[in-house]
């Protein structure tokens, strides 16, 4: 037996998304093989600190290699732990990887791997999708959980304008986090176990305000964390570090906002970037730098195929760049950064933060992460819901066409 196995199984009861989301959790580096008796060789994606950097399946390479992987429903897996000397061909994030695969799989863009079938399974396909989406997080840290509480299934567990000053981590279960215009629920993200519900602001401000609705889908487990324990972490920081996580919890709200905005037509995007510059582009890997905005504003922007969609606002405090102990699938890979006429910057030293991020208890490192995972998904899915409007738009424009 392999010594440095630490993890094998099966497809059919792991699926892919499901490891990559464990391996993400626990900061895994090291080699995941992927065994199908229907394909020639194996398959293999590269693994960092829990993120994947390549992946190979016979020909392909980097992220066109992982995608293909998510049709291997049948067969084995094998992770070992070992030092990785692959070159970094995926930068994109694994919340973001993992959406995507399924959503390629689901359109059928993906090819699947297995044993023939004589009927039709998309239903089956699709329910398993749903159900590997959920957005996870890391292991569960109890020294913070005081107390537990059970919901169930379609039970509030949090509404969307009333006063709360408390923070849950799932134990066991999904809860659905919406938005509601007009009374009418608009689906943000699905979390299950080891995430988190509320942000930081619950337990940092008084009578803070929830700004999303948190559902039980089925029977739920949560956790209620110490919060006046994490408050008094929080303020040990350094006022370099709180500012940070200040401005990642402000990215998380404006996320949840944007789907609602771009759902009502309330942005547009063109006018928002008017008598701006580019500071960083989209994609370029060689950005490495961290920066907070001294004055002015700035603007997260994803470029897409539909053309540019508005993430974010940045003012006075907040940061942009290369944050090199998140992924949070923004600026510089997956977005650009737009600055105003005014803008002032200064760079900040992201090796100290890193510094300062190492030491956090566990429980608050793991509020940190979920909230980056949090950010990756929630962009990614403001993006899909702009195209998707985009398409439909153009579907009915080219209807009146035919009729005229």
């Amino acid at each position: 037996m392999n010594e440095r196995m630490v993890l094998s199984g099966s497809l059919g009861f792991l699926s892919l998304g499901d490891i990559v989301q464990l391996l993400g959790s626990s900061g895994s580096t090291g080699v995941l093989r992927l065994i199908n008796r229907y394909a020639p060789e194996p398959g293999f994606i590269y693994f960092i600190e829990g993120n994947p950097i390549n992946a190979q399946n016979g020909d392909l390479e980097g992220l066109d290699a992982l995608y293909s992987l998510f049709g291997w429903v049948n067969g084995s897996f094998e992770f070992t732990r070992e030092a990785i000397m692959s070159d970094k061909r995926i930068t994109k994030s694994r919340m973001g990887i993992i959406l995507e695969g399924m959503k390629l799989l689901d359109d059928g863009l993906i090819k699947k791997i297995g044993p023939a079938t004589g009927h039709d399974s998309t239903a089956e396909l699709k329910q398993t999708l749903s159900k590997t989406a959920i957005v996870k997080g890391p292991l569960v840290d109890y020294m913070y959980v005081v107390d537990e509480e059970d919901f169930f299934d379609g039970e509030r567990i949090v509404e969307e304008g009333k006063h709360g000053s408390w923070i849950w981590v799932i134990l066991e279960g999904v809860v659905d986090i919406v938005k509601e215009v007009d009374s009418v629920p608009i689906p943000i993200i699905r979390v299950g176990d080891g995430s988190f519900i509320g942000s930081m602001a619950s337990f940092l401000l008084q009578g803070h305000i929830r700004t999303a609705t948190a559902i039980a889908v089925g029977n739920v487990q949560l956790g209620v964390l110490d919060s006046q324990r994490l408050a008094q972490e929080y303020a040990a920081l350094s006022l370099d570090f709180r500012t940070f996580l200040t401005s990642l919890d402000k990215r998380m709200k404006q996320l949840t906002d944007r789907i609602v905005e771009y759902h009502e037509g309330k942005i547009h995007t063109d006018e928002i970037l008017k008598d701006t510059k580019v500071l960083i582009r989209q994609s370029s890997s060689e950005e490495k730098q961290l920066y907070v905005v001294k004055q002015g504003r700035a603007a997260v922007v994803r470029e897409t195929k539909s053309g540019p969609v508005l993430l974010c606002h940045l003012y006075k405090g907040d940061f942009f760049g290369n944050v090199p102990f998140l992924h949070l699938g923004h600026e510089p890979e997956g977005a650009s950064i737009y600055g105003s006429e005014n803008i002032k910057i200064a760079k900040i030293e992201a090796v100290s933060l890193q510094k300062e991020y190492n030491r956090l208890s566990t429980t608050f490192k793991n509020i940190v992460d979920n909230m980056a995972t949090s950010i990756s998904v929630t962009a990614d899915l403001v993006c899909s819901s702009v195209i998707s409007k985009n398409s439909e738009t153009k579907v009915t424009s080219n209807e009146r066409e035919e009729k005229t």
